[in-house]
């Protein structure tokens, strides 16, 4: 049986936006034309829920991390009138770390992994458009959506760097082509990276170790990822809090992601 939480709680009660708190707006919000049922809601909310209270109860500074990391991945695409070719694919991956948080906090373990893939081959993809803009599948990539795959690129953007322009980190069994593929593995729910063997259950249910694993693969990627915008726009500026990535030896690939960092930022990546 459910239990309702105290109204105490500050998860216990819903919110709905006002009409004026969106950008674009039709005016005020129609009455319900179509109401879900009680049961019908509780169904596919119950499990939902008690894994997001349960992850919220022991989580909390992972999530406020998480929820931070976000925020400045948004502080950092660019300016919106002044569109590089990176530009659009980091706002992209921007909507894919968002559900990234959302899933993990509800259980969703490997949809959060599988949404990490999207935004480190969004991220690759763009840095190797700011840098060839003109390559003939690139631009079909961009203008019909043929695909242009992470190794593929991953390959072409390592031969147009130089040793000094961290060309090592995108080598094969380097970190990026490590989690990557690692990454794939959810995507496509193989047999150790199914929803089934993350929670060894039907689901969701909350899984401490399932979660800590995407969370530290999220901290890893969102470095990777930062990684390649600097190489892609050299007078980027990582956003301050964002700094944590390279500092934490807890980050996976900590000895890459530092030299990497101490090689492209020309600072070093002091330990947490």
């Amino acid at each position: 049986m459910t239990r309702k939480l105290p109204l105490t709680d500050f998860r216990a009660v819903r919110h709905q936006l006002e009409p004026n708190d969106f950008a674009v707006s039709d005016g005020d919000d129609i009455a319900p034309t179509d109401l879900i049922d009680e049961r019908t809601w509780a169904g596919i909310t119950h499990l939902t829920d008690d894994v997001a209270i349960r992850t919220s109860d022991h989580n909390g500074i992972r999530l406020k991390l998480l929820y931070s990391l976000w925020s400045d991945w948004i502080s950092a695409i660019g300016d919106p009138d002044h569109p590089d070719e990176l530009y659009n694919c980091m706002l992209d991956a921007a909507d894919a770390f968002q559900c990234v948080n959302f899933l993990l906090l509800h259980g969703y373990y490997r949809a959060a992994m599988a949404e990490l893939r999207v935004a480190l081959e969004l991220v690759m993809i763009g840095s190797y458009g700011n840098l060839k803009p003109t390559d003939a599948d690139y631009v079909t990539w961009k203008t019909s959506g043929s695909e242009f795959g992470f190794t593929r690129v991953r390959k072409r953007l390592r031969g147009m760097l130089s040793q000094e322009q961290c060309n090592w980190l995108l080598a094969d069994d380097e970190l990026a082509s490590n989690t990557f593929r690692q990454l794939c593995n959810f995507t496509h729910s193989r047999p150790d990276s199914s929803d089934g063997a993350l929670w060894e259950s039907n689901g969701p249910v909350y899984v401490h170790d399932a979660l800590m694993r995407t969370f530290f693969t999220t901290l890893s990627v969102y470095a990777i990822c930062y990684l390649l915008v600097r190489i892609a726009r050299p007078a980027f500026t990582l956003p301050e809090d964002s700094r944590i990535l390279f500092e934490e030896d807890s980050v996976p690939g900590r000895e890459a992601v530092a030299k990497a960092f101490e090689q492209l930022f020309k600072e070093r990546a002091s330990h947490g």
